[in-house]
């Protein structure tokens, strides 16, 4: 049932599904009605609990989130909401090169359109190389045409594990649009989209894969048979026979290194020509398209359950690995979430329970009600040390019997008379206070949300935490369970000095900050 609350995002409707996700149109809320529209994509729950999976989707999105280009969609945020991770991606309006070969029944496209997506996807893939990312999954389904005409790729590192693979392990992409370096799980180089590429144009100029089969036998057959040509799908292609031959080779060895090598001959072939035209005309593909009705939700496939899995930190609440500098602006507003509030005001009353996990927001408030109560205390028993409604006050004698002294527990000070309420003391559960050592060892302090330290070697359980240190030179690691990555570094510690160390693994690369 839609419209749904997932996290700060609001799910409109269901887009597409396939076997690695589910892909669904959202609205992201701000402040003053600010709101965008965003395409969120929900990784499998089945895949969310193969740890090799998360860790390297994790990694690989950490690094798409950097990616800006023209012909790329960007990707705004990558994280996890109650267990479920997702991608928020930018919405485009308009239809992938799959919709559009249904709607051409068989046909494709005409020889200048196909050679103008495949300029624009090169385009794509030559910037992303050079910044050391393969995307491993070009094919009809991830890339885009807007209604303008616009070529857009999607999907940079993210793509579903083969089946047909021999053992199922560390390899991904589509059967039938990899190259065989690819299915065999080796490393893999810029080349390696490039057939990928000359799949695709294949596909777009005759309307038929020349590779995908139904079988891993059946595609490894369709490989090592002779390779059609583009010009047996139209003559006016005779010029690119050669250079998609060499592009569609088996032996890396044997192509084009570069995307923009292969783009080169794409565009000799279209000189002379409108691109503004083409684009133009691949728009209104697009938009007839759009027109039509969209497939039942039964046409989507089976819907994707929950299985029965252990529960684990980042089911509770949202966690974001990576965002988008942009983004960070955006997601602010009065939309309920489950992100945890990192704020020194006090939060809404809420009842406890002993099975509520105690976060910043809760150590904050527990902070604000005792000091808040000492502060009563303490105006109280200074009125009553200046003598307050005391007979001597009056003018009378002093009563024989002396007044009770103030409780022991009670700090009277000048700064108790102040009206303002005093500032939030330190959290309970946050790193406890230390008085100065006599011995002149050093206290350090450990922040770093879901890290567990070791210090020397010798581990000292999950931050926040503080140690007592001998003056010298230490060494301190952070480990982050949730993507299974670590950070170490060294610090110099002087006697009697207190120092603060924070480790942040939410950004492209772990970072370790000293304060002093």
């Amino acid at each position: 049932m839609y419209p749904q609350v997932f996290g700060k995002y609001v799910l409109e409707r269901e887009l597409a599904r396939g076997g690695m996700a589910r892909v669904l149109l959202a609205t992201l809320r701000g402040a003053g009605g600010f709101e965008k529209k965003l395409v969120v994509k929900q990784i499998r729950d089945d895949l969310a609990s193969d740890e090799d999976f998360v860790r390297r989707f994790v990694e690989e999105a950490k690094t798409t989130v950097a990616l800006a280009h023209p012909n790329i969609v960007p990707v705004y945020e990558l994280g996890v909401e109650l267990g479920t991770y997702f991608l928020a991606m930018e919405y485009v309006a308009g239809a992938s090169l799959a919709e559009l070969l249904r709607a051409a029944d068989g046909s494709g496209l005409s020889p200048e359109e196909g050679a103008y997506v495949g300029v624009e996807v090169c385009r794509a893939l030559d910037y992303a190389h050079r910044r050391n990312v393969v995307h491993r999954d070009v094919t009809p389904r991830n890339v885009m045409v807007d209604d303008e005409g616009q070529v857009k790729v999607i999907d940079f590192g993210i793509s579903a594990p083969v089946a047909t693979a021999p053992s199922g392990q560390g390899v991904f992409g589509s059967p039938g649009h990899m190259p065989p370096e690819q299915m065999e799980g080796r490393e893999l180089a810029p080349s390696a989209d490039v057939f990928a590429v000359a799949v695709l144009l294949m596909e777009l100029w005759s309307g038929k894969a020349p590779f995908r089969r139904r079988t891993k036998e059946g595609i490894e057959a369709a490989m090592r048979a002779t390779h059609p040509k583009p010009s047996e799908a139209d003559i006016r292609l005779l010029p690119l026979d050669g250079v998609m031959a060499s592009a569609m080779a088996l032996d890396p060895a044997e192509r084009p290194r570069q995307a923009d090598d292969l783009a080169r001959a794409l565009r000799k072939f279209l000189s002379g020509l409108d691109l503004g035209d083409l684009a133009r005309k691949l728009g209104d593909r697009v938009r007839s398209v759009r027109e039509r009705p969209p497939p039942p939700p039964s046409e989507l496939g089976p819907v994707l359950q929950r299985p029965p899995s252990r529960p684990t930190a980042m089911q509770v609440g949202t966690k974001t690995f990576a965002a988008r500098d942009e983004f960070k602006g955006w997601d602010k507003g009065p939309w309920p979430s489950t992100r945890r509030i990192h704020s020194t005001a006090p939060p809404p009353e809420k009842k406890s329970s002993k099975s509520e996990p105690v976060t910043r927001s809760t150590a904050s408030r527990l902070a604000w009600r005792a000091a808040l109560g000492a502060g009563v205390i303490a105006i109280g028993a200074f009125l009553v040390g200046r003598g307050f409604a005391t007979p001597s006050a009056r003018g009378s004698p002093p009563a024989a019997t002396p007044s009770p002294p103030p409780p022991a527990a009670v700090i009277v000070s000048s700064s108790a008379v102040d009206p303002t309420p005093p500032p939030p003391a330190p959290a309970p559960s946050a790193v406890p206070s230390a008085e100065p050592d006599p011995s002149g060892r050093a206290q350090l302090a450990l922040l770093g949300d879901g890290t567990f330290v070791t210090v020397d070697g010798v581990a000292r359980g999950r931050a926040p935490a503080r140690v007592a240190l001998r003056p010298g030179s230490h060494t301190v690691l952070f480990a982050f369970p949730a993507t299974g990555e670590s950070k170490a570094t060294s610090v110099t510690l002087h006697a009697g000095e207190r120092a603060t160390m924070r480790a942040d693994f939410t950004g492209a690369r772990p970072t370790i900050r000293v304060d002093r």
